[in-house]
Protein backbone atom coordinates (compact mmCIF):
# COMPACT_ATOMS: atom_id res chain seq x y z
CA UNK A 1 0.00 0.00 0.00
CA UNK A 2 1.15 3.43 -0.97
CA UNK A 3 2.18 6.04 1.95
CA UNK A 4 3.73 9.09 2.88
CA UNK A 5 7.21 9.42 4.02
CA UNK A 6 7.58 10.72 7.98
CA UNK A 7 11.29 9.60 8.61
CA UNK A 8 12.52 12.39 10.91
CA UNK A 9 16.33 13.83 10.11
CA UNK A 10 17.46 11.73 12.97
CA UNK A 11 16.50 8.61 11.78
CA UNK A 12 18.42 9.35 8.55
CA UNK A 13 21.03 8.81 10.74
CA UNK A 14 20.80 4.69 9.87
CA UNK A 15 21.43 4.51 6.44
CA UNK A 16 18.72 4.87 4.80
CA UNK A 17 16.75 7.60 2.86
CA UNK A 18 13.04 8.59 3.05
CA UNK A 19 12.15 7.58 -0.33
CA UNK A 20 9.32 5.65 -1.25
CA UNK A 21 9.12 1.70 -2.46
CA UNK A 22 8.09 0.81 -6.06
CA UNK A 23 5.61 -1.38 -4.45
CA UNK A 24 4.12 -3.10 -7.57
CA UNK A 25 8.08 -3.41 -8.89
CA UNK A 26 8.62 -6.25 -6.08
CA UNK A 27 5.21 -7.45 -6.07
CA UNK A 28 5.95 -8.48 -9.91
CA UNK A 29 9.05 -10.21 -8.91
CA UNK A 30 7.64 -12.32 -5.68
CA UNK A 31 5.05 -15.24 -5.77
CA UNK A 32 2.97 -14.18 -2.10
CA UNK A 33 1.11 -10.83 -1.56
CA UNK A 34 2.88 -8.51 0.91
CA UNK A 35 0.93 -5.51 2.11
CA UNK A 36 4.55 -3.29 2.41
CA UNK A 37 3.93 0.34 3.63
CA UNK A 38 6.25 2.40 1.62
CA UNK A 39 6.68 5.18 3.74
CA UNK A 40 8.70 3.20 6.61
CA UNK A 41 12.55 2.29 6.25
CA UNK A 42 12.85 -1.48 4.94
CA UNK A 43 13.95 -4.96 4.95
CA UNK A 44 13.10 -7.86 3.45
CA UNK A 45 14.11 -11.51 3.68
CA UNK A 46 14.22 -13.55 0.47
CA UNK A 47 14.00 -16.92 -0.07
CA UNK A 48 12.37 -20.20 -1.74
CA UNK A 49 9.19 -19.26 1.12
CA UNK A 50 10.21 -17.65 4.07
CA UNK A 51 6.46 -16.45 4.53
CA UNK A 52 5.92 -19.28 5.63
CA UNK A 53 7.63 -19.27 8.77
CA UNK A 54 10.52 -17.25 8.73
CA UNK A 55 11.59 -15.78 12.28
CA UNK A 56 13.30 -13.01 11.04
CA UNK A 57 10.27 -10.55 10.08
CA UNK A 58 8.93 -11.02 13.90
CA UNK A 59 12.75 -10.51 15.48
CA UNK A 60 13.40 -7.73 13.60
CA UNK A 61 9.82 -6.00 13.42
CA UNK A 62 10.16 -6.20 17.70
CA UNK A 63 13.50 -4.46 16.88
CA UNK A 64 12.31 -1.59 14.78
CA UNK A 65 9.19 -0.87 18.04
CA UNK A 66 11.67 -1.10 20.68
CA UNK A 67 14.36 1.27 18.77
CA UNK A 68 11.60 3.91 17.96
CA UNK A 69 12.86 3.53 13.97
CA UNK A 70 10.03 3.49 11.96
CA UNK A 71 11.22 0.40 9.79
CA UNK A 72 9.58 -3.14 9.04
CA UNK A 73 10.63 -6.48 7.56
CA UNK A 74 8.80 -8.26 4.90
CA UNK A 75 9.33 -11.69 3.58
CA UNK A 76 9.54 -12.19 0.61
CA UNK A 77 8.85 -15.41 -1.66
CA UNK A 78 10.99 -15.26 -5.01
CA UNK A 79 11.59 -17.74 -7.71
CA UNK A 80 15.32 -18.57 -8.25
CA UNK A 81 14.83 -17.06 -11.80
CA UNK A 82 13.98 -13.53 -10.46
CA UNK A 83 16.28 -13.71 -7.61
CA UNK A 84 19.10 -11.34 -9.99
CA UNK A 85 16.18 -8.85 -10.89
CA UNK A 86 14.88 -8.58 -7.42
CA UNK A 87 18.36 -8.12 -5.88
CA UNK A 88 18.72 -5.07 -8.46
CA UNK A 89 15.22 -3.48 -8.02
CA UNK A 90 15.84 -3.81 -4.14
CA UNK A 91 19.55 -2.13 -4.57
CA UNK A 92 18.11 0.64 -6.43
CA UNK A 93 15.57 1.58 -3.79
CA UNK A 94 17.40 3.53 -1.34
CA UNK A 95 14.69 2.84 1.95
CA UNK A 96 15.60 -0.59 1.37
CA UNK A 97 18.48 -0.96 4.66
CA UNK A 98 19.11 -4.46 4.81
CA UNK A 99 17.87 -8.21 3.19
CA UNK A 100 17.98 -11.30 5.11
CA UNK A 101 18.73 -14.15 3.17
CA UNK A 102 17.53 -17.69 3.39
CA UNK A 103 17.62 -20.75 1.50
CA UNK A 104 17.90 -21.68 -0.70
CA UNK A 105 19.59 -18.18 -2.52
CA UNK A 106 22.52 -17.87 0.22
CA UNK A 107 25.25 -19.19 -2.41
CA UNK A 108 23.65 -17.08 -5.37
CA UNK A 109 23.61 -14.03 -3.44
CA UNK A 110 27.29 -14.37 -2.74
CA UNK A 111 28.11 -14.78 -6.58
CA UNK A 112 25.70 -11.63 -7.46
CA UNK A 113 27.74 -9.29 -4.89
CA UNK A 114 31.40 -10.96 -6.62
CA UNK A 115 34.12 -9.05 -4.36
CA UNK A 116 31.46 -6.90 -2.08
CA UNK A 117 31.79 -9.63 0.86
CA UNK A 118 33.47 -9.64 3.87
CA UNK A 119 36.56 -12.46 4.70
CA UNK A 120 34.08 -14.70 6.33
CA UNK A 121 31.37 -14.96 3.37
CA UNK A 122 34.11 -15.12 1.13
CA UNK A 123 35.33 -18.04 2.74
CA UNK A 124 32.19 -19.83 3.38
CA UNK A 125 30.78 -18.95 -0.38
CA UNK A 126 27.23 -17.56 1.31
CA UNK A 127 25.90 -15.03 2.37
CA UNK A 128 22.65 -14.17 4.44
CA UNK A 129 22.62 -10.42 4.95
CA UNK A 130 22.99 -7.46 2.90
CA UNK A 131 23.48 -4.07 3.85
CA UNK A 132 24.13 -0.75 2.73
CA UNK A 133 28.32 0.25 2.21
CA UNK A 134 29.43 3.82 2.84
CA UNK A 135 28.45 4.43 -1.06
CA UNK A 136 25.07 3.26 -1.15
CA UNK A 137 25.75 -0.44 -2.91
CA UNK A 138 24.85 -3.68 -0.91
CA UNK A 139 27.30 -5.29 0.92
CA UNK A 140 27.21 -9.07 1.97
CA UNK A 141 27.98 -10.85 5.29
CA UNK A 142 27.59 -14.03 7.00
CA UNK A 143 26.29 -13.64 10.64
CA UNK A 144 25.70 -17.25 10.97
CA UNK A 145 29.39 -17.71 12.08
CA UNK A 146 29.27 -14.48 13.69
CA UNK A 147 26.03 -15.45 16.02
CA UNK A 148 27.94 -18.94 16.79
CA UNK A 149 30.81 -17.09 17.74
CA UNK A 150 29.13 -14.68 20.23
CA UNK A 151 27.06 -17.83 21.63
CA UNK A 152 30.23 -19.55 22.23
CA UNK A 153 32.01 -16.71 23.87
CA UNK A 154 29.16 -16.69 26.78
CA UNK A 155 30.34 -20.02 27.75
CA UNK A 156 33.67 -19.94 26.84
CA UNK A 157 35.24 -16.92 26.83
CA UNK A 158 39.17 -17.88 25.98
CA UNK A 159 38.00 -19.43 22.57
CA UNK A 160 41.16 -18.35 20.75
CA UNK A 161 42.96 -20.90 22.23
CA UNK A 162 40.71 -24.03 22.32
CA UNK A 163 40.81 -27.20 19.94
CA UNK A 164 37.51 -26.82 17.93
CA UNK A 165 35.83 -29.92 16.12
CA UNK A 166 33.29 -28.91 13.76
CA UNK A 167 30.72 -31.75 12.56
CA UNK A 168 29.45 -31.05 9.12
CA UNK A 169 31.15 -28.78 6.53
CA UNK A 170 27.46 -27.62 4.44
CA UNK A 171 26.53 -24.34 4.58
CA UNK A 172 26.29 -23.99 8.38
CA UNK A 173 29.35 -25.44 8.93
CA UNK A 174 30.88 -23.60 6.43
CA UNK A 175 29.99 -20.23 7.74
CA UNK A 176 31.33 -21.19 11.25
CA UNK A 177 33.92 -22.75 10.76
CA UNK A 178 35.17 -19.57 8.25
CA UNK A 179 34.39 -17.57 11.52
CA UNK A 180 36.44 -19.38 14.00
CA UNK A 181 38.98 -19.03 11.50
CA UNK A 182 39.32 -15.61 12.01
CA UNK A 183 39.65 -16.01 15.90
CA UNK A 184 41.94 -19.13 16.94
CA UNK A 185 45.10 -18.18 17.53
CA UNK A 186 46.52 -21.64 15.24
CA UNK A 187 43.98 -22.76 12.36
CA UNK A 188 45.64 -26.16 13.56
CA UNK A 189 43.19 -26.85 16.38
CA UNK A 190 40.36 -26.44 14.13
CA UNK A 191 39.20 -29.82 12.84
CA UNK A 192 36.43 -30.81 10.10
CA UNK A 193 34.32 -34.11 9.92
CA UNK A 194 32.51 -34.65 7.05
CA UNK A 195 32.03 -37.70 4.50
CA UNK A 196 32.05 -35.42 1.56
CA UNK A 197 35.28 -35.65 -0.55
CA UNK A 198 34.58 -31.87 -2.19
CA UNK A 199 33.55 -31.04 1.29
CA UNK A 200 37.64 -32.07 2.16
CA UNK A 201 38.62 -30.05 -0.49
CA UNK A 202 37.43 -26.75 1.20
CA UNK A 203 38.24 -27.90 4.29
CA UNK A 204 41.98 -28.07 3.19
CA UNK A 205 41.62 -25.24 1.02
CA UNK A 206 40.63 -22.85 4.08
CA UNK A 207 43.70 -23.94 6.45
CA UNK A 208 41.61 -26.45 8.72
CA UNK A 209 42.05 -30.07 9.57
CA UNK A 210 39.54 -32.75 7.75
CA UNK A 211 39.13 -35.54 9.71
CA UNK A 212 37.16 -38.91 8.89
CA UNK A 213 34.14 -40.00 10.92
CA UNK A 214 35.67 -43.41 11.11
CA UNK A 215 38.52 -41.10 13.07
CA UNK A 216 36.60 -39.73 15.31
CA UNK A 217 36.40 -42.84 17.93
CA UNK A 218 40.42 -42.07 18.36
CA UNK A 219 40.77 -38.61 18.16
CA UNK A 220 37.22 -36.58 19.83
CA UNK A 221 38.46 -37.09 23.55
CA UNK A 222 41.54 -33.94 22.06
CA UNK A 223 38.73 -31.49 21.73
CA UNK A 224 37.76 -28.57 24.25
CA UNK A 225 35.11 -27.62 21.86
CA UNK A 226 32.51 -29.67 19.76
CA UNK A 227 30.10 -28.35 17.28
CA UNK A 228 27.71 -30.18 15.62
CA UNK A 229 26.74 -28.31 12.59
CA UNK A 230 24.83 -31.64 10.73
CA UNK A 231 21.57 -31.83 10.21
CA UNK A 232 21.51 -34.86 12.51
CA UNK A 233 19.15 -33.98 15.28
CA UNK A 234 16.37 -32.26 12.83
CA UNK A 235 13.40 -33.22 11.70
CA UNK A 236 13.22 -36.22 10.50
CA UNK A 237 16.08 -37.06 12.28
CA UNK A 238 15.50 -35.46 15.84
CA UNK A 239 15.83 -38.90 17.60
CA UNK A 240 19.45 -39.26 16.42
CA UNK A 241 22.72 -37.90 17.28
CA UNK A 242 25.77 -37.07 15.26
CA UNK A 243 27.99 -38.51 18.15
CA UNK A 244 27.45 -42.14 19.18
CA UNK A 245 27.66 -43.08 23.46
CA UNK A 246 30.99 -44.44 23.10
CA UNK A 247 32.30 -41.19 21.32
CA UNK A 248 30.26 -39.36 24.16
CA UNK A 249 31.98 -40.95 26.74
CA UNK A 250 35.38 -40.33 25.30
CA UNK A 251 34.55 -36.65 25.64
CA UNK A 252 36.87 -34.81 28.52
CA UNK A 253 34.23 -33.25 31.57
CA UNK A 254 35.20 -29.80 30.37
CA UNK A 255 34.36 -30.04 26.75
CA UNK A 256 31.56 -27.33 25.48
CA UNK A 257 29.12 -29.49 23.97
CA UNK A 258 27.23 -26.64 20.87
CA UNK A 259 24.54 -28.18 18.61
CA UNK A 260 23.72 -25.53 16.41
CA UNK A 261 20.43 -26.91 15.89
CA UNK A 262 17.54 -24.88 17.79
CA UNK A 263 14.69 -27.31 16.88
CA UNK A 264 13.96 -28.97 18.87
CA UNK A 265 15.76 -27.13 22.31
CA UNK A 266 16.67 -30.17 23.39
CA UNK A 267 18.27 -32.42 20.90
CA UNK A 268 19.38 -35.83 21.50
CA UNK A 269 22.99 -34.66 21.29
CA UNK A 270 22.56 -32.43 23.91
CA UNK A 271 20.85 -34.57 25.92
CA UNK A 272 23.15 -37.60 26.14
CA UNK A 273 25.67 -34.83 26.74
CA UNK A 274 23.92 -33.09 29.39
CA UNK A 275 23.65 -36.85 31.18
CA UNK A 276 27.50 -36.81 30.94
CA UNK A 277 27.77 -33.69 32.70
CA UNK A 278 28.92 -31.96 30.01
CA UNK A 279 28.43 -28.24 29.08
CA UNK A 280 25.90 -27.87 26.79
CA UNK A 281 25.23 -24.77 24.46
CA UNK A 282 21.99 -24.98 22.34
CA UNK A 283 21.28 -23.49 18.48
CA UNK A 284 18.56 -21.05 19.85
CA UNK A 285 21.17 -18.96 21.46
CA UNK A 286 23.05 -18.09 18.24
CA UNK A 287 20.28 -17.81 16.48
CA UNK A 288 19.16 -14.54 18.62
CA UNK A 289 22.49 -13.31 18.49
CA UNK A 290 22.78 -13.79 14.50
CA UNK A 291 19.68 -11.31 14.12
CA UNK A 292 20.65 -9.01 16.83
CA UNK A 293 24.44 -9.13 14.87
CA UNK A 294 22.40 -8.60 11.81
CA UNK A 295 20.08 -5.39 12.73
CA UNK A 296 23.45 -3.78 14.12
CA UNK A 297 25.21 -4.28 10.84
CA UNK A 298 22.16 -2.35 9.36
CA UNK A 299 21.29 -0.17 12.05
CA UNK A 300 24.82 0.74 13.95
CA UNK A 301 23.40 3.54 16.04
CA UNK A 302 20.84 1.18 17.80
CA UNK A 303 21.56 0.08 21.38
CA UNK A 304 22.37 -3.35 21.15
CA UNK A 305 21.20 -4.61 24.55
CA UNK A 306 17.94 -2.79 23.84
CA UNK A 307 17.88 -4.90 20.57
CA UNK A 308 18.85 -8.22 22.03
CA UNK A 309 16.09 -7.49 24.58
CA UNK A 310 13.63 -7.06 22.40
CA UNK A 311 14.08 -9.92 20.37
CA UNK A 312 14.65 -11.92 22.84
CA UNK A 313 10.70 -11.33 24.10
CA UNK A 314 9.34 -12.42 21.20
CA UNK A 315 10.93 -16.12 21.35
Amino acid sequence: MAGTSFLSTANLSWGCKSMSLEVSKIQDLVENQCLIDDSLVSAFIIGANPSKGARSPKLWNAAYEASGVQGAMYPLDVPAENLSTLLSTLQREDSVCAIAVAAPFKTEVARWLGQRVTPVARRSGSVNLLTRGVDGVFDGYNTDGLGALAALREVTPSLESKRVLVLGAGGTGRAVVSALLEVLADRGNLFVANRNDLQRQWVKAVGAVPISWQGLDSEVSQFDVVINCTTVGWGAQAELSPLTPSQLSRLRHEVVVFDVVYQPVHTKLLQEARSRGLRCLGGGRMNLLQAVTAFMLAHPSAHQETIAAAMEGTL
